[in-house]
């Protein structure tokens, strides 16, 4: 039974060549050295089935934003056509409206297999009212499938991983956890995305260092996520597990701007399976994960995802 690994990360385009402009150039990080000429290979070999830039836009004027672009890739909805432009930062009423119906995890664990998001969460999380969470696609996505989010137990038991891999982050914001590898956390995520049909993954630093046009920190994030995407390839069974590697829209391939951009949105899927249909734009990466699954249909809608309903 094939197995699929969502393996998100945030602000990652299909930019140039010129590593003095795209980071993602250098030959640095061959996971993710998808550029307007060059794609991504791993160390032992490996190259990806497919790998090439997928339509962020979707057909609405604008720089494509996280809410909406992250709305689309979990449902496979148009979701910045059903809000009639791009939206940034947390999800709003009909974007959640959107995930409660149709989150990925929700329809996989409604079809009897297993899905669950990697990310573990912090105590304040837990901790807070959950009318006052500020909830991102990701979170609404596994609130609409009814799995439980994983915890700090599960990240100190390496049942789960942060969203900065290493735990930087989560030590800069004052928890007491020791510091983890990539190479650490690849092996969590690959043992974990080998236990369940469905696994989901987020990285967003990428998306934080290209706003801050901040070269240094964007090296290392694109240094923890290849060495992390590489120790995922080297160890799961890729003749069962389809690693389907994803962004919402371009920043961090471009150093000379601090905004998004309009450069396509990186995506390559790693594993033996080729699918019967390409994705083209982000409404298309669920359809591609029922294929996967063995799940029938697709985006609703059909090949274009549905525009839901519009927003005011």
């Amino acid at each position: 039974m094939r197995r699929v690994l969502l393996f998100f990360i945030d602000g990652l385009g299909v930019g140039s060549d010129d590593p003095q402009v795209n980071v993602v150039a250098s030959g640095d990080y061959p996971t993710l050295a998808l550029t307007a000429t060059r794609r991504p290979s791993s160390r032992s070999g490996l190259t990806p089935v497919l790998a090439h830039g997928v339509d962020a836009s979707l057909g609405v004027p604008g720089l494509p934003q996280s809410a909406t672009g992250q709305t689309s890739i979990l449902t496979g909805v148009n979701a910045p056509a059903a809000m009639g432009r791009h939206v940034s930062g947390f999800p709003g009423p009909t974007l959640r409206a959107i995930l409660a119906e149709h989150s990925i995890l929700k329809r996989i664990r409604e079809a009897g297999r297993s899905a669950s998001f990697l990310n573990a969460y912090g105590t304040s999380f837990f901790q807070t009212e959950p009318s006052k969470r500020r909830l991102s696609a990701t979170s609404l996505a596994t609130i609409a499938s009814g799995a439980p989010f994983r915890t700090l137990e599960d990240l100190l038991a390496k049942r789960g991983v942060v969203h900065d891999l290493t735990h930087w982050r989560m030590r800069e914001r004052g928890y007491d956890v020791p510091l983890r590898t990539p190479e650490e956390a690849g092996a969590i995520i690959a043992e974990q995305a080998m236990a369940q049909d469905f696994s989901l993954f987020e990285y967003f630093e990428t998306d934080r260092a290209g706003h801050d046009q901040d070269a240094e920190r964007a090296r290392r994030c694109l240094s923890d996520l290849d060495r992390a995407l590489e120790t995922v390839l080297a160890r799961a069974d890729l003749e069962s597990l389809a690693v389907v590697v994803v962004s919402d829209h371009g920043n961090v391939e471009d150093g000379t701007v601090r905004t998004h951009t309009l450069n396509p949105a990186h995506f390559a899927l790693w594993g033996s399976w080729t699918p019967q249909r390409v994705p083209e734009r982000l409404t298309d990466i669920a359809a591609l994960c029922y294929e996967a699954l063995g799940l029938p249909g697709g985006a609703p809608g059909g090949p274009g995802g549905s525009t839901a309903t519009s927003a005011a």
